[in-house]
Order: structure tokens, then sequence, then C-alpha cells
């Protein structure tokens, strides 16, 4: 193939970049637009040995297709979360006791026992609604605190009981687990959770199949796209991907190590950001901007100040969409899953 024509069909998503060699190519399906690759293996996706079939709006058709319910460029999901990532262990291999009882306190209990009520504070003040990333571990022992938080229009999502993420589970077991955690949450807050997000983003190639079975209706944990974008499953039920590539976003990185950043770098840094999407959402096409809050990190005493100063910031852009990561898959389920 003369790389002219190679180049043109690499632009046109007609030729695969990976590492399979095209012999294994077997037909196209639809326009080469956004046409997938059918493999020897039976996988189909836009490359060889991908999982699943996607929906996506084609790259140059965004700018056209795509409007946020304000109007405006940018839309902004915030998340919150509640967990305790079980035992914490000492680096130390010769340590008898190999617990780190002062990692556990610094981060799941001061999370639950102080940083969570600072961000109900923090949350109210704005009047902003989230997303709450919550170890259904945690909704057990403090059942109260996620009945306030859904009663105050937070969205409840699924996270594995434990923190473990569910790449160790069989797909039995794995199936078991989320239903499990669904069944608590649904218990607590009266209303079943259509939301779903490992601890890191990772997952398996079985979990959008057992959250379509179960009902769900987004996930996290994939990084293709900036945009939200379809994963059609076996059951016939898409599910809408929910993801993030804004790792530099959450106050995890904001905060470098140990405080490295104060509150008047964190808000120029995290300024940057946002402004550089919101130009970006005005050139290119609308965008999506995904925050995160960490209470045992971002919410600490002299971290709040920061909190209050950037949200206030962001919330006077009044073209900007603020939605839950619900609000969101709900928004592109109705209006982008066909394309």
């Amino acid at each position: 193939m003369e790389r002219r024509n190679f180049l043109r069909m690499s632009l046109a998503g007609g030729v695969s970049l990976g590492a399979a060699p095209m012999a294994m190519a077997q037909s196209w399906k639809g326009d080469p637009n956004s046409s997938y690759i059918k493999v020897d293996d039976g996988h189909t996706g836009p490359w060889p040995h991908w999982p699943f079939e996607e929906i996506r709006i084609p790259y140059r058709q965004r700018a056209a297709k795509i409007k946020w319910p304000t109007g405006g460029p940018l839309c902004v999901y915030t998340y919150v979360t509640t967990e305790w990532g079980g035992h914490e262990t000492l680096p130390d291999p010769k340590a008898v006791y190999k617990r780190n009882l002062r990692q556990e306190s610094e981060e799941g209990q001061y999370e639950m026992n102080v940083g969570i009520w600072r961000a109900i504070r923090l949350l109210d003040k704005f009047g902003l609604k989230v997303s709450i990333f919550a170890h259904a571990g945690m909704i057990e022992p403090f059942p109260d605190l996620y009945r306030e938080l859904h009663s105050k229009g937070h969205e409840i999502i699924t996270r594995p009981f434990t923190g473990e993420p569910t790449t160790r589970l069989t797909p039995s077991e794995e199936r078991a687990e989320i239903q499990r955690c669904t069944d608590l949450i649904e218990k607590v807050t009266g209303k079943k959770p259509v939301g779903f997000d490992n601890p890191g983003g990772v997952l398996t190639d079985q979990t959008p199949h057992i959250l379509a079975e179960q009902g769900y209706l987004w996930m996290g944990g994939l990084k293709g796209d900036d945009l939200p974008y379809g994963i059609k499953t076996a059951s016939g039920k898409n599910l809408v991907v929910v993801g993030s590539r804004h790792t530099t976003t959450n106050d995890n990185a904001i905060f470098e190590g140990r405080g490295l950043r104060g509150p008047t770098g964190a808000f120029e840094y995290m300024k940057d950001i946002f402004d550089a999407y919101y130009r970006l959402g005005m050139d290119e096409h609308p965008h999506a901007f995904n925050y995160g809050i960490h209470p045992h990190n971002g919410l600490i005493p002299e971290r709040y100040s920061y909190q209050e100063r950037f949200l206030d910031y962001m919330l006077r852009h009044k073209d900007v969409w603020f939605a839950r990561c619900v609000d969101l898959a709900e928004y592109w389920n109705k209006n982008y899953m066909t394309v």
C-alpha cells in the first residue's frame, strides 16, 4: 500500500495501527469513517482484539452535533470519594506488626469522621450536586451519612464492598459482588444505583456485560475519549462510558506529595487547566471536565480555602453545565447513543 493511501485510510479510521497484522481483518462494518474491524477471534472493535463494539461521535462531527443543556462550551462533572481502602501495611519487611495504623487513620478515618462532613458543608454552600464514589463497605456502618447525601441530591454510585477492584474475581464472583453492593445502596437510600466505578478505574472484559444485565446506565474507568461514548454489550443493552482522562484534576494530583502546593498555587494550577478546557470547548467542540475531591486530602483545613475559591471561580461561568455523572450519562444516552 502506498504511503499516501495508507495515511488517507488511517485518518478515515480505515486502517488499524495496532500490533496485529492486517491479514487478520475479515470484514468492514458500515461506513469507513465509523467502521469496526472484525478479527479472527470474534472480537469486534476499532482495534483488533478490542472486546467491545462502541458508539462514538466521529471527531469531525462533534462541533456540529454536541450541545450541552446550557448552550455553553463545557460540562463540569464532579465526584467526591468516601472510601477506606482496607488495611494499609507497613513498608518495613522486618516489622512484626504489619498494619500501618497511621496511614489508615490519615486516610480512611479522617475521610469518614471529618472530611466528608466538610465536603457536605462545602457543597451546601455552593448548591453543587455531585457523584459520591463510595466503597460499599462504608455504606453499611454509616447509613445515615449516605441517606443524607442522597436526600441532598447527590448520586451514590457503586464500588466494591472492600475497596478492592473486581479484577481479582471470577465472572460469577464479580456478578455477585456487584449485586451485593447494588442491593445495599438501594436498601439504605431507597434508590437503585445506576453508575459503577471500580477503584482505580480498572475493569474486566466482563464488567460491562454484568452491569448491563443488572440494569446499570453508566460506568467509569475507560479512557478512550475526552467525551462519553457507548459500549454495546452481549445483552443488547448499551452502557454509557463516563470515563475521565483528567487524572491531573483531582486533589491527589493537585497537592503533590505532602503538600508542595499551597492554596494559592493549587488555585492557579487548576484555574489554568479549567481555562484550557473552557477555551478548547469554544474553539474545538463542547468539552467535558471531570473534577475530583478526596476529602482526606483536599479538605484538610489549610486546603479548604482553595476548594472554596476554585468552586466559586468555576460557578461564575454561567454557561457551564454542572452535572453529576448520572446527569451526563442520561443526557448522552438520550441524545448521542445513536450516531
